[in-house]
């Protein structure tokens, strides 16, 4: 029988491996360690876990599953092992991350200006190729892919929206920590970080631009501080790490991951349907939009508002402050946990709408309109 270590921060339910030929423990990211998984024939682990071939030498482990789209938390030697397979996450979240930063783009009134896109992995080139057909002027950064020099960086960081999206790393030809900053600093009127905390100094930003930020420094071990700092700028808008938290992208990171697991341990895992056994802080059903004159803006504020979850998250830190209280890790996980939402492909809209509207909604995601309503 196959032994499979799982984060419990994972959103996947001990049923769904109830019943199967499996042998399956849930534990915290801090208990995660070469003792723990010592009998372990797999792992599931988020960015939480730091792995490299220290961790797992004297275990069993051939497989790894990441619920993450970025690597930095796996060594590079692990990564080019071939003994152990390992399987990211790479693209899941990619729908979600670019509702976000439409959010984002909507709420301060921005409608077909330039944006700027740094990096242009899964999550940048969705979000350029909807912005794209949407009217925006999409400008794009990455060297690794491109070969791009300093003059398009320039090019990006004077677009009217900046969105970093790239992958964080510390080495490499061209290193992203600290990539945004007083020495890097945008002339863009809104910028939205959604790749790492380390990637932009957020808070030197602040005093310069709009800036809503949804990553931070040494996260889960983020420091209240450093949050507090941030929030204190009349510019600067916080959210708990939630842009790519959609119920439809946690789907499609367990579906990607359980088909790499099923292929290497010949199907040990029977394929159930995963929205059953996700695990949310609240029942999740399909929203019915039925409020009638909505514009595009309006439509995506009704599923999506980052302006309000910003205010909402600055609000609850104030709260804690005016308490003696501090807000710590656990309190992070337990807000962004709670902001898990539905994904434009699961909003049901059943109004009249115009071609226009229509054909934006579908644009940007939306799946599941009765196209025989709408005029």
């Amino acid at each position: 029988m196959i032994k499979l270590i799982i984060d419990k921060n994972i959103p996947i339910s001990e049923e769904y491996f109830e019943g199967q030929n499996i042998d399956f423990d849930f534990l915290p990211f801090d208990r995660i360690n070469s003792s723990t998984i010592k009998n372990a024939d797999a792992l599931f682990i988020r960015t939480t876990t730091k792995v490299n071939k220290e961790l797992i030498s004297k275990s069993n482990i051939s497989f790894i599953g990441s619920f993450a789209s970025g690597e930095n938390h796996i060594s590079n030697d692990l990564l080019d092992d071939s003994e152990c397979l390992i399987q990211t996450a790479k693209g899941s979240n990619s729908q979600a991350v670019f509702e976000y930063v439409l959010s984002c783009i909507l709420e301060n009134d921005f409608e077909a200006c330039s944006v700027g896109i740094v990096g242009h992995g899964h999550v940048g080139k969705k979000i350029d190729s909807i912005l794209s057909n949407l009217g925006f002027k999409v400008e794009i950064y990455d060297p690794y892919l491109y070969d791009h020099s300093e003059d398009e960086l320039n090019k990006v960081l004077s677009c009217e929206v900046l969105s970093i999206n790239c992958s964080y790393s510390k080495e490499g030809k061209y290193p992203s920590h600290n990539l945004i900053s007083k020495e890097q600093r945008p002339k863009s009127k809104l910028v939205i970080n959604s790749s790492r905390g380390e990637v932009v100094d957020y808070s030197e930003i602040a005093k310069s631009s709009e800036i809503f930020n949804d990553v931070w420094v040494n996260e889960p071990k983020i420091s209240s501080t450093d949050i507090y700092s941030f929030m204190n700028h009349s510019n600067a808008f916080g959210t708990p790490h939630i842009a790519g938290y959609t119920f439809s992208s946690k789907e499609r990171q367990i579906d990607l991951i359980l088909e790499k697991f099923n292929d290497l341990f010949s199907k040990s895992v029977e394929t159930k349907e995963v929205k059953k056994f996700i695990k949310l802080s609240s029942c999740l059903s399909d929203k019915l939009i039925k409020s009638k004159n909505l514009d595009f803006k309006s439509m995506i504020s009704e599923v999506i508002s980052t302006s309000k979850i910003a205010t909402e998250f600055k609000a609850l830190l104030s709260e804690y402050d005016e308490m003696g209280k501090t807000f710590g890790p656990e309190e992070f996980e337990k807000l962004r946990k709670s902001k898990m939402r539905q994904g434009f492909d699961e909003i049901n809209i059943d109004i009249p709408m115009g071609k226009d509207l229509l054909q934006r909604m579908e644009f940007s995601g939306f799946k599941n309109q009765k196209k025989e309503k709408f005029s």
